[in-house]
């Protein structure tokens, strides 16, 4: 049954860079209160200190599989195989790496051993360019700019009507101003800080925050807001946005809720 909603809400969890700052988590972020995407390192307790209990999870989304977004992947697969919710949760993200990750996490704890005959959970692995549907949502995919293979996802919530778009970590890629052109939204990281990558210089395929304004700017967003990146120096890389993009750019606040 689909539970009206009046807007779209997105809930960070955390937004700092790969090694987070202390006190915080790298980025990742809730929609809903149902749909999670990626999980940082700490994901169990930072939903629970928000008053959200994972095992309220109907879906994971992850935008792709370098360590800092899925180093908290066991730990919440313990958390629903001991509430028997496991088998409800469908895990979605990159085809190249999905399978073998949750596989690997599976079996680093013992899953044969200890839940015999468990429920595994659903997974859909996507190839960048894919769509996929729910009763609630829906969303389609291009590839990012990045040394392992990942997913931008533009997402359109059914309920409320609304669309926003969050790239995952990725260098300035021209693919992904043409997919999340005209979005309410766009969630850009902006690792390098308030600077723009030289391409000669960025061997891990990252973004600053002028490279986030610049997509932004072109694909005539509503808004931009930057993450994964040194929380030192986030206004900084708001201002650096702003020179280009005319929108409105924010850095959101851990623990905080916007709506769409």
């Amino acid at each position: 049954m689909i539970i009206a909603r009046t807007a779209t809400s997105i809930t960070f969890l955390g937004t700092s860079t790969a090694t987070p700052d202390v006190g915080s988590d790298t980025a990742s972020f809730l929609i809903n209160h149902s749909i999670l995407v990626d999980t940082g390192w700490n994901v169990v307790s930072n939903l629970r200190n928000l008053g959200v209990q994972p095992s309220d999870l109907k879906y994971v989304l992850f935008t792709h599989f370098h360590h800092d977004h899925y180093l908290s992947l066991p730990s919440l697969l313990y958390f629903l195989l001991s509430r028997k919710k496991l088998g409800e949760v469908t895990f979605i993200g990159p085809q190249a790496e999905l399978e073998f990750v949750i596989k690997q996490a599976l079996s680093f704890l013992q899953v044969e051993r200890f839940w015999p005959g468990v429920e595994l959970p659903k997974l859909i692995p996507l190839t960048p360019g894919q769509s996929y549907e729910a009763e609630e949502f829906k969303f389609t995919t291009c590839p990012t700019l990045h040394p392992v293979e990942g997913v931008c996802y533009r997402f359109w919530d059914k309920v409320t009507g609304k669309e926003f778009s969050f790239a995952g970590d990725s260098a300035y890629y021209e693919p992904i101003i043409e997919h999340v052109r005209g979005t309410s939204l766009l969630i850009h990281e902006a690792s390098l800080g308030p600077v723009e990558a030289d391409p000669e210089k960025n061997a891990f395929l990252h973004s600053g925050a002028i490279d986030a304004g610049k997509v932004a700017s072109q694909a005539e967003v509503g808004q931009l807001m930057l993450v994964h990146g040194p929380l030192a120096k986030a206004e900084e890389s708001v201002r650096a946005a702003q020179e280009v993009f005319t929108g409105h750019v924010l850095w959101p606040i851990e623990g905080k809720t916007y709506e769409v």
